[in-house]
């Protein structure tokens, strides 16, 4: 990731007469650490912008090369700052930047749309908040992670409320519906409803007709690009609807397999386990659910093997990318708010999928049967890898 920090870095550094190891002495870092900053191929910990600053007496934002408007590139370095913050700092640390950085940005309104996917991507890892009440049938550490989804996100929905109030049109609707996805987390139905409406539209995609425009015009590279970005939008979106209804199968087993064996044909015709596991992931997750709900063992086992492998196969660092069929999507995926970013550090990812398999109730009955005992033992070794992979990386 290309970060400009360093450049400004070196230049200030230059500028004062300062050598790499003077500046190393000072940061508590090594020299190589100060080099590999001023070349790009790392940049220092969010929480040392301050010191660093100090040191050249400027500000936070000269040294960032900010202004009250930020560029995609710069929402991007942002995010991926926060998101690394976890494996170093304390949550409370991490949410006072986050909180900082939202203040000091809060008339950008790309960059506070980001910020709202911060939250929501991360309200679990963030302070723990006060406990009002524990309702009847709940633990305590059920009644506090609720607590925390719902503070968490409710300041994502007050930002997507500031951008739906002020932003242009384009960026007020996707607010508006990532704002929905907020309240259905916070088990908020009926204010869902109220925001989308309770049809469907028909609608008319755009892409096809930005493509055809291209296409007459003799643009040949731009019609290809769009048309791919738009077939891998759609497809990811498909797989999500696929995996929502899924889980509205449990009474209507027929149309349930029919359901699931669809799904994994769509995702095996475009490669969606290398291309964008999560989607896949997210899919299996759903379909071991119901399959366990219902008894159905050889679909459960399927479907957990497929899982254990897509698992075993995604990257340590997992990114949005083509592939030999979307090879014209690269450059579309670069400028994107977050860029080849997910939302969520990896190593969280996956750990959260794992951890999925192991504690949902529905599957403790079946970890000591054959063949799920040697398929959860593999989820084991995941759940160990995973764990020392994010011990080095916090050491690193």
């Amino acid at each position: 990731m290309d970060l400009p920090i360093g450049e400004e870095i070196a230049r200030r550094r230059k500028q004062r007469g300062i050598t790499q190891q003077e500046l190393a002495v000072f940061m508590n870092v090594s020299k190589a650490s100060v080099s590999k900053w001023e070349t790009g191929q790392s940049y220092p910990d969010i929480t040392s912008l301050p010191l660093l600053a100090a040191y050249f007496d400027c500000s936070v934002d000269e040294l960032l090369i900010l202004d009250s408007q930020l560029s995609p590139k710069e929402i991007q370095r942002i995010y991926q700052l926060l998101k690394d913050a976890f494996q170093t700092k304390t949550s409370t640390e991490v949410l006072a930047l986050a909180q900082s950085f939202t203040k000091r940005y809060y008339s950008c309104y790309p960059f506070l749309l980001q910020m709202g996917s911060f939250y929501l991507n991360h309200w679990d890892l963030l302070p723990d908040v006060p406990v009002e009440s524990i309702p009847e049938g709940q633990t305590y550490e059920n009644a506090l992670m609720e607590a925390k989804k719902n503070t968490y996100l409710k300041e994502a929905e007050t930002l997507y409320q500031r951008i739906m109030d002020q932003g242009d049109s384009e960026l007020a609707q996707q607010a508006k519906q990532i704002d929905a996805y907020c309240l259905l987390m916070r088990n908020k139905p009926e204010e869902v409803l109220a925001i989308l409406g309770t049809k469907t539209l028909s609608f008319l995609p755009s892409e096809p007709l930005i493509a055809a425009a291209f296409q007459q015009n003799n643009q040949l590279q731009q019609a290809e690009i769009v048309t791919q970005s738009a077939i891998y939008q759609y497809l990811i979106i498909f797989m999500s609807l696929l995996t929502n209804y899924l889980a509205m199968l449990t009474q209507d087993e027929e149309q349930l397999e029919k359901n699931y064996a669809r799904g994994l044909a769509l995702s095996e015709s475009f490669h969606l386990a290398e291309l964008h596991p999560i989607s896949v992931l997210n899919f299996l997750a759903a379909g071991m659910v119901s399959f366990a709900a219902l008894g159905k063992e050889d679909l459960l086992a399927d479907a957990l093997e497929k899982y254990v492998k897509t698992i075993a196969t995604t990257p340590e660092e997992i990114v949005l990318k083509g592939d030999d069929y979307f090879n014209s999507i690269d450059e579309w995926i670069s400028e994107l708010e977050l860029g080849s970013q997910i939302p969520r550090n990896s190593g969280s990812v996956k750990k959260q999928f794992i951890e999925l398999a192991q504690l949902t109730p529905l599957f403790e009955p079946y970890q000591e049967k054959p063949p799920f005992k040697e398929l959860f033992q593999r989820l084991s070794k995941l759940a160990e890898q995973a764990s020392n992979s994010q011990r080095s990386d916090s050491h690193g």
